[in-house]
């Protein structure tokens, strides 16, 4: 029977900076990564050979079992399938074998978004195999790979001499060619100039967002040029957008509010369709305007006057006499004022 390798006991984790998350920005995760080396390589205090034969018998495995090799996070699969862990999200999966030139094996992956991210921003940097071999060592103490069980990505490979995942793309030539810099330029020169540009085009988001212009008073763009000429200019360039914003929010809805009550008071609205001309107002104040001032009134904003009391009991009961046929003689005599 063939044995199956373990997997490291122990692994760290780099955490994200800087410069990782514009590597990851401009760099790619490689299509193909080292597995191992071909020929004699150690890997957990084990001598192993990945030969011919061992090339064959894996992609004999390959094609028979019909679907690829996960990679995972850590050897999570192995670690799920020993009761050890609950759940192993892949990384990737591994397609396909070839053996390079430089005396490595390398397979081909298939992203998972996750694992092409992480690898991408420089969290991981090595591939721990999961191998099946031939327990039995043959005369010089090697024991020949059969087959694979998985992968994992780690930063604490059990392979010694592993060689690490480099991105595809050239990201110091990307950044120069992105920010005009000379082929000279130093990969810290590079990180500076787009620090600048980053910087510089913040500041332009907030200026624009702030809405600069002819009407502006001279005091508010002197402000802002004091502003700009300060070390914390972005922090308080953004508290200055903020309470701006504010201040243009409540004056709009103070606006709202004012133009739908005027349209309550002057009867041109009912008081269930408020809410509706808020709304209206709140998105755009003068075309609800125009809207509400040329409607009609729709009720009466004064009530009609009422006639003299006195005058419409008399007419009310001259009425009355009428319908029951009583006389001018006898109403004044017995009904009358």
């Amino acid at each position: 029977m063939p044995s199956l390798t373990g997997s490291p006991t122990s692994t760290s984790t780099s955490t994200p900076t800087f410069s990782g998350t514009l590597r990851a920005a401009l760099a790619e995760a490689p299509e193909k990564i080292p597995l191992h080396p071909a020929g004699e390589f150690v890997g957990n205090g084990t001598l192993f050979l990945f030969d011919e034969a061992s090339l064959s018998l894996a992609q004999e495995e390959l094609a028979k079992r019909g679907v690829p090799w996960v990679l995972d996070f850590h050897h999570q699969t192995v670690r799920v399938e020993e009761g050890q862990a609950g759940e192993a999200p892949a990384a990737g999966f591994i397609t396909g074998l070839e053996v390079g030139e430089d005396g490595f094996v390398y397979g081909l992956v298939e992203w998972s978004e996750t694992g092409r991210e992480r690898v991408a921003r420089g969290e991981y940097a090595y591939v721990s195999p999961v191998l099946y071999y031939d327990p039995t060592p043959d005369a010089l103490g090697r024991h020949r790979v059969l087959g694979y069980h998985s992968f994992a990505l780690t930063n604490n490979p059990g392979i010694r001499f592993q060689k690490r995942i480099e991105a595809e793309a050239d990201m110091l030539e990307k950044l120069r060619q992105a920010l005009g810099l000379p082929p000279q330029a130093t990969e810290e020169e590079a990180f500076s100039a787009l620090e600048r540009a980053l910087r510089a085009a913040q500041v332009g988001r907030v200026v624009l967002e702030l809405g600069l212009g002819a009407e502006d008073t001279t005091e508010l763009k002197a402000r802002l040029l004091r502003l700009l000429a300060a070390e914390d200019a972005l922090a308080e360039l953004e508290r200055t957008r903020q309470e701006l914003a504010a201040l243009k929010a409540q004056a709009r809805e103070e606006k709202a509010e004012a133009l739908v009550g005027k349209a309550l008071e002057e009867g041109r609205i009912l008081p269930h369709q408020r809410e509706f001309w808020l709304a209206q107002a709140r998105a755009d104040l003068e075309a609800a305007r125009k809207a509400l001032e040329a409607m009609p009134r729709l009720v009466p904003t004064e009530l009609p006057r009422m006639e003299r009391k006195a005058a419409l009991e008399t007419d009310l009961a001259d009425e009355v006499r009428r319908r029951l046929g009583v006389s001018d003689e006898a109403w004044r005599k017995y009904g009358g004022e």
